[in-house]
C-alpha cells in the first residue's frame, strides 16, 4: 500500500536526521516534491491505473533519496565518481528501509530500477516494458523540473551568469546537439556549455504531456533569453539551438 503523504513526511524526517549542512539540502527537497508531481501528471496522461499513478509518484519522491549521500561527502574526487541513483537503491534497500515507503514488495524492483535509471544517459536495454515505462516517466518529470530550475534558481551569482555570458560553445556538444542527441557533460568547455546541455534535455523527453508542458512554459527559450551572449559567434549559436528547439518540440506536440 502506498500512503503518499505519509511517505512524503518520512523523506523529510529522513534528511533532516542526517543534519546535512548543505543549502541545497531545502533546494533539492522542493525539487523532489515538484518532480512526484510531474510524476503524477505524466501518468495520470497515459492513462495509467490510480495505483500505477500512485506508483510512480513514489518513484519522484524517491528518485534523488541517494543527493543527501552525496551531500555528506566532502571529498571532491568522491563526489566526482558518486552515483547518486545507484545510491538511492542501496540506500533503500539498507535495512529493507523502502518498508517505510511502500508496504508491499510487489513494486520494489520496478522502484530501484527506475530510480537507478534515472539519471543515466541512456536506459539500460532489454528491461521489461513496465520498468521501461516508469523509468521514462521519472526522466521526463527529472527533466522538466531542471528546467524549470534552470530559470528560478540555477545561474544566480553574478560571477556565474558572467561565466555563461563569457563562454564560448564547445563543438563537440554542438555536433551531438544537431544530431538530436542528449549532450554529453564530459566535452564541456564552459560555463555557456551548460545551457546547451540543458536545452538537449528535450531530445530525452518521451511523452506528448512532457512536450506540451515544455511548449506552454517555454522553459528551453527563457533559459537561453536569460543571457546576454558577449561573443558574436557564441549568441548566433545560441539563437539557432532555441530555434531548433522550438522546431522539434512543435512537431512532437
Amino acid at each position: 500500500m502506498i500512503e503518499i503523504e505519509k511517505a512524503k513526511k518520512e523523506l523529510v524526517n529522513h534528511v533532516h536526521k542526517l543534519a546535512i549542512h548543505n543549502p541545497r539540502v531545502e533546494i533539492k527537497i522542493g525539487h523532489i516534491m515538484r518532480v512526484a508531481e510531474n510524476c503524477k501528471k505524466i501518468a495520470n496522461s497515459l492513462g495509467l491505473t490510480e495505483k500505477e499513478i500512485e506508483l510512480a509518484e513514489l518513484i519522484g519522491l524517491l528518485h534523488d533519496i541517494g543527493r543527501f549521500e552525496q551531500y555528506q561527502i566532502k571529498e571532491q574526487d568522491t563526489i566526482k565518481k558518486f552515483d547518486h541513483g545507484e545510491a538511492g537503491v542501496e540506500v533503500l534497500k539498507k535495512d529493507n528501509y523502502i518498508r517505510e515507503y511502500i508496504t508491499e514488495d510487489t513494486y520494489d524492483a520496478i522502484i530501484y530500477t527506475a530510480i537507478y535509471e534515472h539519471n543515466k544517459y541512456e536506459l539500460t536495454k532489454g528491461m521489461s516494458k513496465e520498468k521501461e515505462l516508469f523509468s521514462k516517466i521519472i526522466k521526463d518529470a527529472d527533466k522538466l523540473d531542471l528546467l524549470y530550475e534552470a530559470n528560478e534558481i540555477y545561474w544566480q551569482e553574478a560571477e556565474r551568469i558572467q561565466k555563461v555570458e563569457e563562454g564560448i560553445l564547445s563543438e563537440k556538444m554542438l555536433q551531438e546537439f544537431y544530431q538530436h542527441k542528449l549532450t554529453n557533460i564530459k566535452n564541456r568547455v564552459s560555463e555557456t556549455d551548460q545551457i546547451l546541455r540543458f536545452a538537449s534535455f528535450i531530445f530525452d523527453i518521451h511523452f506528448v504531456y512532457s512536450f506540451k508542458t515544455l511548449q506552454e512554459n517555454n522553459h528551453v527559450g527563457k533559459m537561453i533569453d536569460r543571457f546576454h551572449y558577449q561573443v558574436p559567434e557564441t549568441k548566433e549559436q545560441m539563437m539557432k539551438v532555441k530555434e531548433v528547439v522550438n522546431e522539434y518540440i512543435n512537431n512532437k506536440v
